[in-house]
């Protein structure tokens, strides 16, 4: 039996209605508190779902509330500080929103913060859940297309917007194997603001998994337009999300597959699988240190064109590769 836990939220715009939607469909969870800096954002988050107890301060929020989940949906300049605060206030879950971070220095604290507290901490990756997704897990275990050889992933936005996504997805089609070296390119023609901090205009990545797997991303205004994947095996291919209007396409030497998919709230989905991580379930399939892989590759793609070269991981370079060349006038 689920226990009862009490859920607060940090930021009230757009992202913050699926997390409430969330919670208040959920069983074991309430949602309680809610903290938003922006008066126009927290009168229309009290009108659409009544929260109890609202914020203009999130950190009071922390001090006044006992509350055991936090959803961080700000924008990324303040993951950090707000992950952070929200372990040391002794909450038992975190469930920041992507990306991660905007560099390895600060997912890195993250992690220690929650370490150390013992919060269990996930990154806001609820594409893992999405039915396409869950269908092709299931169709590339069932050798469908064979031994999948390479995955091909793109989106129309930078690489930490919506990249994080689409790196992520690339990495659970290829079971989450480890990397073992990345090369990418990006550009940046003009200053570029995207929620808070520099991005880049356009990015392409390429890197290989430990078991065989190799990747190609390609991110921004010059990319394909949608959010879709290729997945190559020896006998076939899987399309996700493309072509336009079909979530899912199996081709294999046989013909195509007729494939079914049932409707599902991806992002209520990803609060239910942290609600039975805390009811002593399996790890979260989108777990911080997961989430830290996922924003290595995206900073490896932005240091390989930094330096020139391949980048071996780890990557050692806790600072924003993209904003180190920004600084140096590189880019």
């Amino acid at each position: 039996m689920s226990k009862h836990y009490r859920a607060g939220i940090i930021g009230c715009g757009r992202v913050a209605t699926r997390h409430a939607s969330a919670y208040i469909a959920i069983e074991s969870t309430e949602l309680v508190a809610a903290a938003e800096s922006d008066p126009e954002h927290r009168l229309t988050f009290d009108e659409t779902y009544g929260i109890a107890s609202l914020y203009e301060n999130y950190r009071e929020m922390l001090a006044n509330e006992e509350l055991d989940i936090i959803s961080i949906c700000t924008w990324p300049p303040l993951h950090c500080e707000m992950t952070v605060a929200a372990a040391e206030s002794g909450v038992q879950a975190i469930l920041c929103e992507k990306p991660m971070a905007l560099n390895l220095g600060e997912a890195d604290r993250m992690l220690e913060a929650c370490e150390e507290a013992g919060t269990k901490l996930v990154i806001g990756h609820q594409h893992r859940f999405d039915p396409q997704t869950i269908n092709a897990i299931e169709l590339l275990k069932g050798s469908a297309i064979g031994e999948l050889h390479s995955i091909f992933g793109h989106c129309s936005s930078d690489l930490l917007t919506n990249g994080t996504h689409v790196v992520d997805l690339i990495r659970y089609f290829a079971d989450d194997s480890p990397i073992r070296w990345v090369m990418g390119q990006i550009d940046r023609p003009s200053d570029k603001v995207n929620f808070g901090h520099r991005v880049e205009h356009n990015a392409i990545g390429h890197w290989r998994f430990e078991n065989g797997v190799y990747a190609i991303l390609a991110q921004g205004e010059l990319a394909p337009s949608g959010y879709a994947f290729q997945l190559c095996g020896t006998a076939g291919l899987i399309s996700v999300n493309a072509p336009e209007g079909r979530e899912l396409q199996v081709i294999t030497k046989n013909g195509e597959l007729d494939i079914s998919l049932e409707a599902v709230n991806s992002k209520q989905a990803e609060i239910e699988e942290l609600v039975a991580w805390l009811d002593g379930g399996a790890v979260h399939r989108a777990h911080g240190e997961s989430g830290r892989t996922t924003l290595e590759i995206l900073m490896a793609i932005m240091e390989s064109s930094r330096l020139h070269r391949a980048i071996y991981l780890p990557l050692e370079t806790e600072e924003s590769p993209l904003e180190l060349m920004i600084e140096s006038e590189q880019i």
